[in-house]
C-alpha cells in the first residue's frame, strides 16, 4: 500500500453509526484522513424530528480522528459553499461522498473532478421497484454517477442500485454497513445478569419472554402491526411481553392501540441513548422491526451482535445480507400481521430455535464491523487511485 493515501470523507453531520469507522480508518498508518461536516447537527443537542424531542447522544462523536466543520449550522439545510476552499486546501487524492441529495455534495464531485482528486460515492439507497424507471431523475442520477470513480456499495441491494443507473460492475466495491460490534456483544454472565435485572425493574417475572422493538415511532415503522400481532397470540404465551423503546409523533397512537387491545403486558420505555440500548438488547429473547421502505435498519446490526434472533419485513434492506437464509431469524411480508405474529409465535415457541439463531446472529455480524468496512473504503480508494 502506498505511504500517505490522502483520504476526504464528505459527510451531513456525526453520526453515531459512522464514527467507529472513522477512527478505524484513522488507526491506520498509510491513510492520511480528514472527515468534512457540512454541519454540527448531533453535537450538541438537536431536536430530532423523528424521535419528536431533543436528542444528545451520551457517546463521544468527534474523538480519535481528524475532523472540520464545514459550517457551525444547526440545519442540514442550504449549501456549504467553503467546500470549495477545504478541497483546495486538503488536495486529497480521493474524496468519499455519502450521498448525493445535498447541493454542497454536487459541488464537491465538481470541485473534485476540476482538481485532480477521485470521487467514491457511499449511500444507502437501496434498490426499489421505482428505480427501475425511466425518466428525469434517473437521468440525473446516471449523470452525477458518471463523475465519480468508483462506489462503495454498503449491501447486496445498494450494489443492485447502482447497477441499475448503469455503474459498471467493476466499479463497484463493498464496505459492509455496520455499527461497532462491540458496544453490543455481551457475554452470557452479562446477559444473565441483565436479563434479571431488566425484568426486575420492568416487573416481569424472571423467566418472561420479551420482544422488542427500538426505533422512531413513526409510520414508516409499522410498530401498530407489530401490536397488533403481539395483542393476538398474548393468550398463549402467558409470560411474554412486548417491550417498546423509541419516541417519535406516532407514540401516542400507538399507546391508545395497546390499550384498546388490552395490552396491559405491552410497556413502552421511551426513547434511551446509545448507552443504554445493550442492556436493553441483553435482556431481549426476539427483535421484530415490521417496517417499510427501511433502507438498512442499522438497529439489525446491534441486536444480533447482542445475539437475539430477529423477525424483519422483506422491505428491511438489510434482510437480503443479514437475515434471509442465514438462519439468524425470520423475515415476513411487510404489512402480514398474521405472517408477522406467526413469526413471533415460532420463537417464542421454540427455545432451542431462538439459541440457534441467537449464535448463527453473532457469527454472521461478525463480518459485519468496523475493520471490515474501513478495510473495503480503502481497498476502493486505492483501486480508484491505480495504486492497488
Amino acid at each position: 500500500m502506498p505511504e500517505n493515501l490522502k483520504l476526504g470523507l464528505l459527510v451531513s453531520h456525526p453520526i453515531q453509526y459512522f464514527v467507529p469507522v472513522y477512527r478505524e480508518l484513522a488507526g491506520n498508518a498509510l491513510v492520511d484522513l480528514t472527515v468534512l461536516y457540512r454541519t454540527r447537527v448531533g453535537v450538541d443537542a438537536y431536536h430530532d424530528a423523528g424521535f419528536g424531542q431533543t436528542v444528545q447522544w451520551d457517546i463521544p462523536l468527534l474523538d480519535g480522528y481528524a475532523h472540520q466543520f464545514l459550517s457551525r449550522k444547526t440545519s442540514l439545510k442550504g449549501v456549504e459553499w467553503s467546500i470549495i476552499t477545504a478541497l483546495l486546501s486538503n488536495r486529497f487524492d480521493v474524496l468519499l461522498v455519502h450521498g448525493y441529495n445535498s447541493l454542497t455534495n454536487l459541488l464537491a464531485i465538481v470541485i473534485a473532478k476540476l482538481t485532480g482528486t477521485k470521487v467514491l460515492m457511499r449511500g444507502d439507497t437501496r434498490l426499489q421497484a421505482h428505480h427501475r424507471k425511466t425518466g428525469l431523475k434517473a437521468l440525473f442520477k446516471r449523470m452525477v454517477f458518471k463523475c465519480c470513480d468508483g462506489f462503495v456499495a454498503i449491501g447486496s441491494l445498494n450494489r443492485e442500485y447502482y447497477l441499475q443507473h448503469g455503474v459498471p460492475q467493476e466499479h463497484v466495491f463493498f464496505a459492509p454497513f455496520c455499527v461497532d460490534n462491540q458496544q453490543f456483544a455481551t457475554s452470557p454472565e452479562f446477559r444473565d445478569q441483565h436479563r434479571n435485572t431488566i425484568r426486575s425493574e420492568l416487573g416481569f417475572e424472571s423467566d418472561s419472554l420479551i420482544v422488542l422493538f427500538a426505533s422512531k415511532l413513526i409510520r414508516l415503522k409499522r410498530t401498530d402491526d407489530l401490536i397488533r400481532a403481539f395483542a393476538g397470540l398474548a393468550d398463549q404465551f402467558p409470560k411474554a411481553y412486548l417491550v417498546i423503546v423509541g419516541s417519535g409523533e406516532e407514540e401516542a397512537n400507538l399507546r391508545s392501540l395497546a390499550d384498546a387491545l388490552g395490552g396491559q403486558r405491552i410497556r413502552f420505555l421511551g426513547f434511551r441513548n446509545q448507552s443504554q440500548l445493550p442492556l436493553i438488547f441483553a435482556a431481549s429473547d426476539v427483535f421484530v422491526l415490521p417496517g417499510d421502505t427501511e433502507s438498512w435498519g442499522l438497529v439489525i446490526n446491534e441486536v444480533m451482535a447482542a445475539g437475539i434472533p430477529v423477525v424483519v419485513s422483506n422491505e428491511i434492506g438489510a434482510a437480503p445480507d443479514l437475515v434471509q437464509g442465514r438462519d439468524t431469524g425470520i423475515v415476513f411480508p411487510c404489512g402480514n400481521i398474521d405472517e408477522l405474529a406467526q413469526a413471533i409465535r415460532r420463537l417464542l415457541a421454540d427455545r432451542p430455535l431462538r439459541e440457534r439463531m441467537s449464535a448463527n446472529a453473532v457469527s454472521l455480524i461478525r463480518r459485519w464491523d468496523v475493520d471490515e468496512c474501513a478495510a473495503g473504503i480503502v481497498n476502493a480508494a486505492l483501486a480508484v487511485t491505480g495504486k492497488k
